[in-house]
């Protein structure tokens, strides 16, 4: 009986044994299992990531190929293909890629969307990248690149110039010749030579004298420069010549989407021109002495013209309207271009509310390399938007003067240029009492020769950080695009 009870133990041990090898094996195994499966999703996630990997570079040699087609080629938009429009501007190609050893290794394709009617610069490049062996894996890279414009400068000069104790300066100064500043400057200030005479090419009075370096190695640290300074053979020239193909080149774009005005009369008046302002520049004639524009709200402005101006005061002309007659209200043309070959007025307020503002003002008479059309200001020109949206270009042929009747406190909104000529306002004090108090500009000024505007007493110059790649309309530009927003997706 025991011996029997002892069996069966024995046998029960046994059973009991094999469930527990069973079920050890059987979770051995699903754990062999899911070892193998996690190992081969890793591989899978590991070639997924590496083709992600190679898919991005794909993307971003397809934004670099772009990059180096709009440096040749400042206007192409296409890839010398069709042009596929809005909203998507693309999909163009797929292009083969091709590795370092020559293989096809992927491709991508490209969307290009051009700047925008109105002169910006910035172009928007999105590049789809993918592997041969795994198509289905796509990267996609964003960017956007723009060329600065003359926008980039704060205050730039051809020739000499001085800044007086009054003086701020923010944003970057630039003088090809040379640069004296008694006042504050908090951007970096430049000069293309490394002295000017016996002086640094950027001074302060308190500054030794040049050591003969190019650049300079004796430039002491200062107060004045406190965004500082740089001089000689690292900093390139501006060059205002080039400024003659530019008003050819604004005039054509005026011609399409833009506005001329011509004063002139029949056989001389360019057929493109409205004619409502045509034929009225002969001496005594109603706008013998030029145009004025006055912004008002919702993208128009009102034309004037005019017929006299306030007479000269101690040998200085005025540059300020005596007598002028209303014409017509226009609104800004599609690209912005206002192209106008006389001299003109400009003030007044923009606003076109959230959408904003965005025109420049050509002065240029016939011919382009050789004429002599002002812009006068004398009553502030202001914004709405401070974003950027609002930005207003006047472009003169020859001279931006400010007149005797100026503003006490006088805003000007804008992007000046003064091809020829000089941004300047006559010393009127010594002679008329025009003494004022305070001269804001709030964007950028270039002069080719000294500008000067003693007459107030004090002078600041805010530089618009949101112009250098959205300048206003067809704006001058200076260098090649450039990458200025990189976006992974």
């Amino acid at each position: 009986m025991f011996s029997s009870n002892k069996k069966k133990l024995k046998n029960n041990q046994k059973g009991s044994m094999l469930v527990i090898i069973m079920v050890a094996t059987f979770i051995f195994s699903l754990m062999l299992m899911g070892t193998i499966s996690l190992a081969l999703l890793q591989q899978k996630l590991n070639i997924r990531r590496i083709a992600g990997a190679q898919a991005m570079q794909i993307a971003e040699a397809g934004a670099n190929y772009y990059r180096w087609v709009l440096y040749h080629d400042n206007k192409e938009y296409c890839n010398k293909e069709t042009c596929i429009g809005s909203p998507n501007y693309g999909p163009y190609g797929p292009y083969p890629y091709t590795d370092f050893s020559g293989e096809t290794t992927g491709e991508y394709e490209l969307y290009i969307t051009p700047p925008k009617l109105n002169g910006s610069t910035i172009v928007t490049i999105k590049s789809v990248g993918w592997t041969s062996k795994f198509p289905n894996i796509k990267k996609t890279i964003e960017v956007q690149c723009g060329i600065p414009s003359w926008t980039t400068y704060s205050n730039l000069t051809h020739d000499y110039v001085v800044y007086g104790s009054a003086s701020i300066t923010t944003g970057p100064v630039h003088s090809n010749t040379g640069v004296l500043h008694y006042g504050t400057a908090y951007g970096l200030v430049t000069c293309s030579q490394p002295n000017y005479g016996s002086d640094l090419g950027v001074s302060e009075p308190s500054d030794p004298n040049w050591d003969g370096n190019d650049p300079p190695e004796n430039v002491p640290v200062s107060s004045s420069f406190q965004g500082g300074r740089k001089m000689g053979i690292e900093v390139n020239d501006v060059s205002f010549t080039m400024m003659d193909n530019y008003a050819q080149n604004a005039y054509i774009l005026a011609t399409s989407s833009g506005i001329i005005f011509d004063p002139r009369y029949a056989g001389d008046y360019g057929q493109w021109s409205v004619p409502a302002e045509r034929s009225c520049k002969n001496s005594g004639d109603t706008c013998d002495e030029g145009y004025h524009i006055h912004f008002i709200n919702n993208d128009r402005f009102e034309f004037y013209k005019v017929s006299s101006v306030q007479a000269s005061c101690g040998g200085k002309p005025s540059y300020s309207i005596q007598s002028e007659s209303y014409s017509n209200t226009y609104d800004i043309p599609p690209n912005g271009i206002i192209f106008v070959k006389h001299n003109v007025w400009v003030d007044g307020t923009v606003n076109n509310g959230a959408s904003g503002t965005r025109a420049t003002i050509v002065a240029f008479e016939d011919p382009f390399s050789s004429g002599s059309a002002d812009i006068y200001v004398n009553h502030s020109i202001l914004y709405t938007n401070t974003d950027g949206t609002d930005s207003i270009g006047l472009i003169a042929q020859h001279d931006f003067r400010i007149g005797i009747d100026s503003d006490d406190y006088l805003t000007i909104s804008a992007s000046i240029i003064a091809v020829k000529g000089k941004k300047a306002r006559e010393n009127y004090s010594s002679f008329c009492g025009a003494d004022k108090t305070k001269l804001t500009i709030n964007g950028s000024q270039s002069s080719y020769l000294r500008p000067y505007t003693g007459d107030y007493a004090q002078r600041e110059y805010n530089f618009d950080h949101n112009t250098k790649y959205n300048p206003p309309p067809h704006y001058p530009t200076t260098g090649q695009y450039t990458f200025i927003q990189w976006e992974e997706k």
